[in-house]
């Protein structure tokens, strides 16, 4: 008796952890854990510096609160991509698109390296996006050797 197959469908919401990964999706969601884990570090920095520039203290521990926050969001989003959860296409999106505003804020004041740190992987990031081996990935999509 043929047993079934434990693949998940276009658009299930089961873990496909059996899988090939393509390299577009294996870059992407290294890019996004990378980023989570600048913002994490950016918490801790801030959590150094707390008590000390222009905010109150209320305020800083709201903003480290965020980071936190933020990082854990990109990096839920970074395992997303890995597992092919098709949610991930949006936030994907809306993350990359929050570093490229960032990224002319940095260099509206002049500060380019900082910006281009914004910049680069966003526009990476964006760009595997949108490649077929992320966009089968993230539908379900098995990718045949013969292609």
């Amino acid at each position: 008796m043929p047993t079934a197959s434990r693949q998940p469908t276009a658009g299930s919401s089961a873990p496909r952890s059996g899988i090939a990964r393509p390299p577009a999706v294996m870059v992407l969601s290294g890019i996004l854990i990378l980023q989570a884990l600048g913002v994490l570090g950016t918490a801790a920095a801030s959590v150094l510096v707390i008590g000390a520039g222009a905010l109150d203290v209320g305020a800083q521990i709201f903003l480290v609160v965020l980071y936190v926050l933020a990082a854990v969001w990109i990096g839920a989003t970074g395992v997303g991509v890995w597992a092919g959860r098709p949610w991930t296409r949006a936030a994907v999106v809306v993350i990359e698109l929050f570093a490229v505003i960032l990224s002319i804020s940095f260099f509206s004041a002049g500060n380019v390296s900082t910006g281009l740190v914004f910049l680069l992987p966003a526009a990476a990031a964006l760009l595997l996006m949108f490649t077929r081996q992320a966009a089968e990935h993230l539908a379900g999509v098995e990718r045949r050797a013969d292609r």
